[in-house]
Protein backbone atom coordinates (compact mmCIF):
# COMPACT_ATOMS: atom_id res chain seq x y z
CA UNK A 1 0.00 0.00 0.00
CA UNK A 2 1.34 3.42 -0.30
CA UNK A 3 -1.93 5.68 0.90
CA UNK A 4 -1.64 9.48 0.98
CA UNK A 5 -2.69 9.31 4.62
CA UNK A 6 -3.76 6.59 6.97
CA UNK A 7 -3.31 3.59 5.56
CA UNK A 8 -5.80 1.46 8.09
CA UNK A 9 -7.76 3.03 10.52
CA UNK A 10 -9.41 1.15 13.20
CA UNK A 11 -12.16 2.94 14.93
CA UNK A 12 -14.54 1.74 17.90
CA UNK A 13 -13.44 -1.84 17.17
CA UNK A 14 -13.58 -4.67 18.90
CA UNK A 15 -11.76 -8.00 18.78
CA UNK A 16 -9.53 -7.73 15.79
CA UNK A 17 -6.74 -9.81 15.09
CA UNK A 18 -4.65 -8.47 12.22
CA UNK A 19 -1.24 -10.52 11.34
CA UNK A 20 0.90 -10.81 8.29
CA UNK A 21 0.57 -7.25 7.04
CA UNK A 22 3.00 -5.80 5.21
CA UNK A 23 2.34 -1.52 4.57
CA UNK A 24 4.90 1.02 3.09
CA UNK A 25 5.09 4.68 2.25
CA UNK A 26 7.72 6.82 1.52
CA UNK A 27 9.99 8.16 3.92
CA UNK A 28 9.43 11.83 3.32
CA UNK A 29 5.22 11.26 3.09
CA UNK A 30 3.52 13.02 5.66
CA UNK A 31 0.68 11.75 8.14
CA UNK A 32 1.00 8.26 6.48
CA UNK A 33 0.20 6.44 9.76
CA UNK A 34 0.64 3.00 10.01
CA UNK A 35 -2.39 1.23 11.83
CA UNK A 36 -4.33 4.50 13.90
CA UNK A 37 -6.53 2.60 16.72
CA UNK A 38 -8.94 4.91 18.45
CA UNK A 39 -11.50 4.05 20.74
CA UNK A 40 -10.74 0.71 20.27
CA UNK A 41 -9.97 -2.71 22.48
CA UNK A 42 -8.60 -5.92 22.31
CA UNK A 43 -7.06 -5.71 19.07
CA UNK A 44 -3.71 -7.67 18.26
CA UNK A 45 -1.07 -6.81 15.27
CA UNK A 46 1.19 -9.36 14.83
CA UNK A 47 3.82 -10.67 12.36
CA UNK A 48 4.06 -7.30 10.11
CA UNK A 49 6.28 -4.78 8.20
CA UNK A 50 5.19 -1.17 8.86
CA UNK A 51 7.35 1.35 6.76
CA UNK A 52 6.14 4.56 7.23
CA UNK A 53 6.84 8.71 7.12
CA UNK A 54 4.68 9.32 9.86
CA UNK A 55 3.81 6.57 12.51
CA UNK A 56 4.28 2.64 12.37
CA UNK A 57 1.03 2.27 14.84
CA UNK A 58 -0.47 5.28 16.35
CA UNK A 59 -3.00 4.23 19.62
CA UNK A 60 -5.04 7.31 21.03
CA UNK A 61 -8.19 8.20 22.86
CA UNK A 62 -10.42 5.34 24.11
CA UNK A 63 -8.41 2.51 23.34
CA UNK A 64 -7.24 -0.45 25.43
CA UNK A 65 -6.13 -4.09 25.18
CA UNK A 66 -3.94 -3.36 22.58
CA UNK A 67 -1.07 -5.36 21.69
CA UNK A 68 1.48 -5.40 18.59
CA UNK A 69 4.03 -8.30 18.64
CA UNK A 70 6.66 -9.15 16.59
CA UNK A 71 6.78 -5.94 14.52
CA UNK A 72 9.24 -4.53 12.09
CA UNK A 73 8.70 -0.56 11.86
CA UNK A 74 10.49 1.84 9.77
CA UNK A 75 11.02 4.09 8.64
CA UNK A 76 8.64 6.58 10.48
CA UNK A 77 8.27 7.55 13.62
CA UNK A 78 7.86 4.39 15.22
CA UNK A 79 5.16 3.62 17.53
CA UNK A 80 3.38 6.42 19.54
CA UNK A 81 0.38 6.75 22.33
CA UNK A 82 -1.18 10.32 21.43
CA UNK A 83 -3.04 12.15 24.32
CA UNK A 84 -3.72 15.55 25.72
CA UNK A 85 -1.52 16.79 28.63
CA UNK A 86 -0.11 13.40 30.03
CA UNK A 87 -0.95 11.79 33.70
CA UNK A 88 -0.16 8.89 34.55
CA UNK A 89 -1.97 6.73 37.22
CA UNK A 90 -0.95 3.00 38.52
CA UNK A 91 -3.32 0.79 40.21
CA UNK A 92 -2.91 -2.83 41.76
CA UNK A 93 -3.24 -4.81 39.24
CA UNK A 94 -3.50 -2.56 36.21
CA UNK A 95 -1.70 0.32 34.47
CA UNK A 96 -3.18 3.14 32.99
CA UNK A 97 -1.66 6.10 30.85
CA UNK A 98 -4.56 8.92 30.78
CA UNK A 99 -4.86 12.50 30.27
CA UNK A 100 -6.53 15.75 29.96
CA UNK A 101 -7.42 15.77 26.18
CA UNK A 102 -8.73 19.17 24.62
CA UNK A 103 -11.24 21.22 26.16
CA UNK A 104 -10.85 19.88 29.57
CA UNK A 105 -12.35 16.63 27.94
CA UNK A 106 -10.70 13.09 29.89
CA UNK A 107 -8.99 10.79 27.35
CA UNK A 108 -7.20 7.41 28.36
CA UNK A 109 -5.50 4.62 26.86
CA UNK A 110 -4.92 1.50 28.87
CA UNK A 111 -3.09 -2.16 28.65
CA UNK A 112 -1.27 -1.43 26.10
CA UNK A 113 1.66 -4.07 25.20
CA UNK A 114 4.75 -3.80 22.56
CA UNK A 115 6.75 -6.80 22.47
CA UNK A 116 9.49 -8.29 20.44
CA UNK A 117 9.48 -5.06 18.13
CA UNK A 118 12.24 -3.95 15.49
CA UNK A 119 12.72 -0.30 15.26
CA UNK A 120 14.45 0.41 12.04
CA UNK A 121 15.36 4.07 10.95
CA UNK A 122 13.05 5.44 13.02
CA UNK A 123 13.00 9.03 14.93
CA UNK A 124 11.59 7.07 18.02
CA UNK A 125 10.93 3.50 19.56
CA UNK A 126 7.68 3.42 21.38
CA UNK A 127 7.10 7.55 22.62
CA UNK A 128 3.94 9.04 24.34
CA UNK A 129 2.81 11.95 22.64
CA UNK A 130 1.10 14.62 24.63
CA UNK A 131 -0.04 18.53 24.00
CA UNK A 132 1.29 21.52 25.60
CA UNK A 133 -0.87 23.53 27.69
Amino acid sequence: MDSPRMHISLEKCTGVDASHLTITAPTESPNTDGIHITHSKNVKIANSFIGTGDDCISIVSGSKNVMATNIVCGPGHGISLCFGVLKIFFFKKKNSIGSLGAHNSEAQVSNVTVDRARFIGTTNGVRIKTWQV
